[in-house]
This record gives structure tokens, sequence and C-alpha cells, in this order.
């Protein structure tokens, strides 16, 4: 599949925010395909900032890699995460406006034989075939209550503090992603919170699974997540069928 893999990208401000602080980003390489969805913070318009910053830091320092012979792509998108890190604190530091600024980074890399997917922070990767499967786990504050025992799942989809995330890019000085290496048995998604919090993973796999195409499907997930309350910014990057 390499990359000639079709995708199709998608971001919205939603219904109630007036900024979009979300970046999308696909790039094809000789060896495969980089996707990455960012979903910024910070007060002042500057998580647009630091998601642009993290998404450009990632394709520039992989592409960079790859031009060297470089193929461990796991530890290639570990220091590029790291160097993005870096980039935006530095920027944070100089700018007083963007103090505390920072994106959560869901990304991809799929070649002809893996996919590799790093994560920091609530931005997902889903496998959508027969089932829908959830790859990554959130950093998150609930999900540290889930795994303690302290809640259940179902309690963790309405808690008041569900969007407090425990790690970002950015906002420390070092940072550590969670990687993966599924088998895709579908199509591969992965998407903001502004997704999941307003359409349930099931109807997300009907979506999906029963559009017209992925552009057909990454235009149907917006819309759902606005008709649902846009609570947030918006983003999705779906894959044509990996099986």
């Amino acid at each position: 599949m390499s990359n000639l893999m079709n995708v199709s990208a998608r971001t919205d401000v939603g219904s109630q925010r007036t900024t979009n602080e979300d970046t999308v980003l696909t790039e094809s390489f000789d060896s495969g395909k980089l996707l990455v969805v960012a979903d910024g913070m910070g007060g002042h318009e500057a998580g647009d900032v630091a998601s642009e910053v993290a998404s450009t830091e990632l394709a520039e320092y992989i592409d960079d890699a790859i031009a060297e012979g470089q193929n461990d792509y796991e530890t290639i998108i570990a220091e590029a995460i790291e160097k993005a890190n870096q980039e935006i604190q530095q920027l944070a530091e100089s700018d007083p406006n963007r103090s505390g600024m920072g994106t959560t980074v869901v990304v991809a890399y799929v070649d002809e034989t893996n996919t590799i997917i790093g994560n920091v922070g609530d931005s997902r990767a889903y496998d959508v075939g027969s089932e829908i499967n959830q790859i990554t786990v959130d950093q998150s504050l609930v999900q540290e209550m889930v795994n303690k025992g302290k809640i259940t799942p179902e309690e963790a989809q309405n808690h008041p503090q569900r969007n407090v995330i425990s790690q970002a890019v950015g906002t420390s000085e070092s940072v550590n992603p969670d990687f993966y290496r599924p088998t895709i048995d579908g199509q591969l998604l992965l998407c903001s919170d502004g997704l999941t919090e307003e359409v349930p993973d099931s109807k997300i796999k009907k979506i999906i699974t029963e559009a017209a195409g992925i552009d057909a499907a990454a235009k149907e997930l917006v819309e759902r997540a606005n008709q649902n309350g846009g609570s947030d910014n918006i983003s999705v990057i779906v894959t044509e069928n990996l099986n």
C-alpha cells in the first residue's frame, strides 16, 4: 500500500468555538505515509500555534530521517515528538501570551507491512472494520482513574474531568509518547476528542463502514459531531481499508 494508500483528512472549528486549534497533516514518502492529528490548547489562540508547530516539526524531522536512510520509525517519531516539545516550549518562553501552550498528538506511520502509532494526550486512533477497536489509550486523568479501578469506563465517558489530559507536547521539559504496532483489520481512523465527545464509537463505526468512500466518511463524521453539539474543534483522518 505504501504511499499509494488513500486517506481523507478534515478539520472543523465546531459549533461552539471561534478558533480552530486542531491541525491535521498527511504526507507521503516513498516508503509510506505519515498521518497526524494534533489538538492544541492554550490561551490567546496559542493552541493553534502549538498544534501547527508539532505537526510541522514531525513532518520535517521524519522527512529528514527518511532521507538519511533511517527506518526505525518508532525511534524517529519519538525523537520528532521530543523536538516538537522543545520547539513549543521555546516559543512559549519567548511570548507571555503563549505561556503554557501545548498540544495532543496522535501520529501514524503506515508502510507496506507495518503501522506504527505514537500518542500523547487524548486524541485517538481506531481500527474500524467488522468491529471498532480503540488502539490508543488516553493519557488523561479519567483514564488513570479507570486504570486504578476508581471509576468504570462507562463512568469515565461522562466524568466532569474527562478532558483533563495527563501529558501534552510542549508543557513540560520532556514528553513520553505511548507507541502501538497494531494489525489493522479495516480502516484506520485518527481523531481529536471533538469527534469522540459527540459521536459514540458505535456510530463512528456505522458512518465509516457505510459511507460511499473515505471522503464521504470524513465529511459525515464532522457533520454528525456538529449536529450533536459541536462543543470542540473536530478533526479526523480516515484511511482506505488496510486489510
